[in-house]
């Protein structure tokens, strides 16, 4: 079993001390992955927080050692192409890990992303995970080794289906430990895109909001403008959307910049044309309460109990609403109080609604 492999049971628990410690979701992230590529070592390997309600990363993620060029293309290849291990379809599976070989029959060349990706690049194998909860996806993650390194064993396989329930929690608890530490001080921003995924213009405004999302990206002239992988795997749902439901509307992503900012982005197709407008704007407070109601780990009866004391509902309007007694009213009040880490009502609202965004600053310069 993976206890066989060097260091498992020791950097296991380095993961669950990591997890546990409250941090940020850029450095759990960080600290989580250098952790598990000592105990499943990858030539190149990238692992993302995302929104439980579309599987999407949000701003926090970390690559590794692989090509900037293997990023649009993953997502096309998620969102756009029939394949094999989309990582919505893992997550519904209930095996957090899954291997391409296994997947393929031993043939991964059956499959279209590993085709155009995988072997031009040079990659030998390939293991993707999901960090899951419940029915809540928190993060997920790919692992890729070289052609002439051997492939993933069943023991390291099997010592990453311990580890991803463990981030999951470290991501979960991310999302509610930290406040937005920089004030929202500009607007929306929009960016159009080409049918290859390449900026053909943007605003000053979107291009501050990526820079935010991942500050490394700076600096590129427009015709090389790279996107951060969040952008890059929405833009790819859009045009799904678009192509299989008729111009469908595609759900709003949720991000979250370096500085704990909330942002929404959303697009849509431009008439007669392959190009995608982006737009990239500051959350509001119903954006965002849900998602932290949710990493909370709230039960759905705890949820309308927020809910209604959101809308300044007394004990006994809830218990007549929820069809339900005072008694137990007070109970559910006792149980969010103490998930949330809070002591009165309006502590309640104010933790749910007001530390998790930065609200549009009343005159803003477009």
């Amino acid at each position: 079993m993976a206890r066989t492999l060097p260091r498992a049971e020791s950097t296991f628990d380095a993961i669950e001390r990591v997890a546990q410690a409250g941090l940020p979701a850029q450095q759990l992230l960080e600290e989580v992955g250098k952790r598990i590529d000592r105990v499943v070592p990858s030539d190149g390997y990238f692992i993302g927080a995302t929104d439980p309600d579309t599987t999407l990363c949000m701003g926090s993620g970390v690559v590794h050692d692989l090509p900037y060029e293997m990023c649009a293309p993953t997502w096309d290849y998620e969102f756009l192409v029939p394949d094999y291990l989309k990582f919505v379809e893992i997550a519904d599976s209930g095996r957090p890990v899954a291997d391409l070989h296994e997947a393929t029959g031993g043939r991964p060349e059956r499959s279209a992303r590993w085709r155009e990706i995988g072997t031009p690049n040079g990659l030998g194998s390939e293991v993707r995970v999901v960090f899951t909860i419940g029915d809540s996806t928190w993060g997920i993650g790919q692992l890729n080794r070289a052609n002439d390194t051997p492939r993933y064993s069943d023991d390291e396989k099997a010592w990453l289906e311990r580890v991803a329930p463990v981030v999951a929690a470290g991501l979960r608890k991310a999302m509610v430990i930290e406040p937005s530490t920089s004030p929202c001080d500009r607007g929306p921003g929009i960016v159009v895109l080409d049918v290859d995924g390449r900026p053909l213009s943007a605003t000053r405004e979107a291009t501050a909001w990526l820079d935010d999302l991942d500050p490394t990206l700076t600096g590129a002239a427009m015709s090389e403008f790279p996107l951060p992988f969040e952008a890059h795997a929405y833009v790819a749902q859009v045009r799904a959307s678009a192509g299989d439901h008729g111009g469908s509307r595609v759900a709003r992503a949720r991000l979250r910049t370096r500085t704990g900012v909330w942002l929404v982005m959303h697009g849509s197709m431009l008439e007669g044309t392959d190009d995608v407008a982006l737009v990239i704007e500051p959350a509001k407070a119903n954006d965002i309460a849900p998602l932290i109601v949710e990493a909370y780990g709230l039960t759905q009866r705890e949820v309308d109990v927020t809910r209604a004391i959101s809308r300044g509902l007394g004990t006994a309007e809830i218990a007549t609403h929820l069809f339900v007694s005072q008694h137990t009213v007070r109970d559910h009040i006792k149980s969010v109080f103490e998930k949330v880490g809070v002591s009165s009502r309006g502590e309640l609202v104010a933790k749910v609604f007001a530390d998790y965004y930065s609200p549009v600053l009343t005159h803003v310069d477009y």
